[in-house]
């Protein structure tokens, strides 16, 4: 009976696993993921410019909020996201169709 129950436990697991790994292909240097993706790209690249320090960044907008940012290199050469003021991102969503959805402050 021990026996049987470690077995199905193992079935289970091994189930499980199958289940979540992707077939990963290789072609040279090369590794290609086969399977499906769960990760679904949730911003777009807009055509829109943004000048900062006289450098002009592409400003990039959430489709599901509507809230824009631009990427930013620091002093010490790390990048982060910079986001814009609501009315930036508010004109933006405007133009490209997407709604809005303001932040709820506390």
């Amino acid at each position: 009976m021990k026996k049987l129950f470690i077995c199905i436990i193992m079935m289970l697991c091994l189930g499980v696993n199958n289940s979540i790994s992707q077939t990963i292909e290789r072609k040279g240097k090369v590794f290609v993921s086969k399977g499906r993706s769960t990760h679904k790209a949730d911003t777009l690249v807009t055509e829109y410019k943004f000048e900062a320090n006289g450098v002009q960044h592409p400003i990039i907008i959430n489709k599901s909020t509507g809230s824009c940012y631009i990427w930013i290199k620091s002093k010490n050469n790390k990048l982060y996201k910079r986001y814009m003021k609501p009315e930036v991102s508010m004109q933006v969503a405007k133009e490209l169709n997407i709604e809005y959805k303001p932040k709820n402050k506390k």
